[in-house]
């Protein structure tokens, strides 16, 4: 079994300790932290009641014509490592997907000025594109009439759980500030008579975990010797450095691995004796590698780049050099100790 060194971490990491810094049913008044611009609020009509359980329409909900953008600004957040963003969306009205004219309705959203989203959806008729696929759970209605149209209409309505689209959670961020702007863009912009588009449920959530990553030897080596020159964090990849090579190397391995509990039911650390390695052990399960063509008695190495996404924080992984080098001993390989490598931030 092999397995991504994303895939390592996902499975390895802690639960994550989450805030919400900013929730609105936009049944009251506008939030302060809210610049709507021509956005007002609405009652959801028809769309009420749709969604999960524990966030469904209802009251009102902040309904925008296409063209005007939505901001919301936030403050003083605590230290943090990610941001999610969760809410309900209305596409109300004509719009008209991607294509030929009268085509062109974008939903973009950005976080500091970098673009998240931009996804066209589509009302009409069925032969009109909607570039956004919805993952399982998050359309909660399409093609309908939910009120905005009246009985008959050519233009219909769809609502989204857009809080359950993966896209829009753990996204990277460490800012004490966020600004998401929310806007339906386009060649195809109508006014508000003929197509808008509302937001419901806005929640706004960060990560406040906080965890220094480790890199930790353990275990028993029979020549090279594995350190890392850098603290392991998301975002970034871990430069190692492994010494006291045998004389006449040929290659180094590093390899990762997600255990060093068992290997293929072989419980570990795994004597390599047998197999002409005298006072050799084999730490971890073997995943995948990196080669280096060593210096003299070196070779250096950095693991895969972390992706910066906060759910691989806490996540573990193991690391331990192969050595090649012809008349080391009877197989022509020793290994190094083993690294424990935890992600931090």
């Amino acid at each position: 079994m092999r397995l991504s060194l994303v895939s390592i971490l996902v499975v390895s990491a802690p639960a994550l300790a989450q805030t919400t810094v900013f929730s609105s049913d936009f049944n009251a008044a506008m939030p302060a932290a809210i610049a709507p611009g021509t956005a007002t609020l609405t009652g959801v009509q028809g769309f009420a009641a749709l969604g999960p359980a524990a966030s469904q329409f209802g009251g009102t909900f902040l309904r925008s014509e296409t063209g005007n953008t939505v901001t919301l600004q936030l403050t003083n957040l605590p230290a943090h490592n990610s941001i999610r963003l969760d809410f309900l969306f209305a596409a109300i009205d004509s719009l008209d997907g991607q294509g030929t004219f009268p085509s062109g309705d974008f939903f973009k959203i950005t976080l500091d000025g970098t673009t998240i989203f931009r996804e066209s959806f589509a009302n009409a008729v069925t032969s009109q594109i909607q570039t956004y696929i919805p993952p399982p759970g998050v359309e909660l209605a399409r093609y309908q009439d939910l009120g905005f149209s009246g009985p008959g209409s050519f233009f219909t309505d769809s609502a989204y759980w857009l809080g359950g689209d993966p896209r829009f959670s753990n996204l990277g961020h460490t800012a004490a500030t966020a600004t998401f702007e929310f806007v339906i863009e386009g060649p195809g912009i109508q006014p508000l008579s003929d197509e808008s588009w509302a937001m419901d449920n806005l929640n706004i959530v960060v990560d406040t975990t906080s965890l220094p990553g480790s890199a930790v030897p353990y275990g028993i080596g029979c020549g090279p010797v594995l350190a890392a020159t850098a603290t392991p964090r998301i975002g970034e990849a871990l430069p190692l450095l492994a010494t006291s090579l045998a004389p006449n190397t040929v290659l180094a391995a590093c390899v990762v691995g997600a255990s060093d509990l068992v290997y293929q039911g072989i419980p570990l650390p795994r004597a390599l004796d047998p197999f002409g390695m005298p006072g050799c052990f084999q730490l971890h399960d073997l995943m995948f590698g990196t080669i280096s063509m060593p210096l003299v008695g070196t070779a250096a190495f950095a693991s895969p780049l972390v992706p910066q996404d906060a759910v691989l924080l806490g996540g573990v992984m193991y690391m331990q050099v192969w050595d090649a080098a012809a008349s080391v001993n009877a197989l022509g390989f020793v290994a190094s100790n083993g690294l424990r490598v935890t992600i931090g931030n």
